[in-house]
């Protein structure tokens, strides 16, 4: 089966050579063959409905930027050198760019970034940080560019930032991830995306370098909510297994088997696994306690009290990390 990459070459190809093209006469070129000519550009042209040229064109020569080198954005980094993407970093701290040196190009300011990039990757810890980065490379980036938001923030704040960035011609799209800087580095983040069909697709040869799956859930927005729901079931499962482990102690059973027991039971889940192999909460609390209660407040935020029983087991998460929401993320 022929793909599209593969026609998209072979109708190039006979129209530089003039060997067969689309017409059939054996000897098709440009110059000599107007049925060629139209039937090639109509083929062209519904390829590239399907938004495969302009992928294609991303692919072969775009530049992208990138901000936030902490433990999750610093494995996306350097996933993008190692493939061999164009890539300008700018970071607060000069430590934070010391591991990529002579590796990529790192960029004096913010603005300096945008002008280099035609996606921009944002992975910083909250809202502010990402609005500040916005008004920085908002100030270089070329129009029609565009703007990756990786962080997890609200999907209302994410509108803002859509709004402010159409008004210099620059695209938004909101893509979080899930799976730490280890997954990033080895290609295999699972990537929410939310945005508009065309602008997803212009971005998507930069999200599928450290991106696998990469999944548009629709418009924007649609990401960042498909993963807070995803972080509110996630810290649910660390309660419930927490509990439940704690529950079966109760009863007279050995911690050891038990764990062994729900791990290959149908209970069994990520946050099991995770719970049973560190025994406690302790390891992860000063680390996840924080980001998790940002995002979880945010959850609230977006479901308010239709989602009364998925928050209580998240909260009985972040009370048992010993960081509970903040007053101002009530439903």
């Amino acid at each position: 089966m022929v793909g599209a990459e593969d026609e998209i070459g072979r109708i190039g190809h006979a129209f530089s050579m003039g060997r067969p093209g689309p017409c059939g006469r054996p000897t098709c070129s440009a110059s000599t063959c107007t049925a060629a000519d139209e039937d090639a550009a109509q083929r062209l042209a519904e390829l590239d409905l399907l938004g495969l040229n302009a992928g294609m064109a991303a692919a072969g020569a775009m530049r992208v930027g990138f901000v936030g080198l902490g433990s999750q954005g610093g494995g996306m980094a350097e996933r993008l050198i190692d493939q061999g993407v164009p890539t300008t970093l700018w970071a607060r701290r000069a430590e934070s760019v010391e591991p990529f040196a002579g590796r990529c190009a790192v960029a004096a300011d913010l603005v300096e970034l945008g002008r280099a990039s035609d996606v921009v990757g944002i992975c910083v810890t909250d809202g502010a940080a990402v609005r500040e980065v916005v008004s920085g490379v908002l100030a270089g980036m070329a129009r029609g560019s565009v703007l990756a938001v990786h962080s997890t923030i609200g999907a209302a704040e994410c509108a803002e930032i859509a709004s402010s960035a159409q008004a210099t011609g620059v695209r938004v799209i909101d893509a979080p991830v899930s799976g730490g800087g280890a997954m990033a580095a080895a290609g295999r983040l699972t990537v929410y995306v939310g945005g508009a069909d065309d602008v997803v697709g212009y971005a998507r040869p930069m999200l599928e370098t450290y991106g696998d799956p990469v999944l548009h859930m629709g418009p924007l927005g649609s990401g960042l909510r498909t993963k807070l729901v995803n972080n509110a079931l996630n810290a649910s499962h660390f309660a419930l297994a927490h509990d439940a482990m704690a529950l079966g102690v109760a009863l007279g059973l050995d911690p050891v088997l038990l764990g062994d027991a729900l791990r290959n039971g149908s209970g069994r889940s990520y946050a099991l696994e995770l719970f049973v192999a560190l025994g406690s909460l302790a390891p992860i609390a000063e680390h996840a306690g924080p980001i998790m209660a940002k995002d979880i407040g945010l959850f609230a935020q977006e479901t308010g009290s239709d989602a009364e029983l998925l928050l209580c087991a998240a909260d009985r998460f972040l009370a048992l990390l010993g960081h509970p929401r903040s007053p101002g993320h009530e439903p």
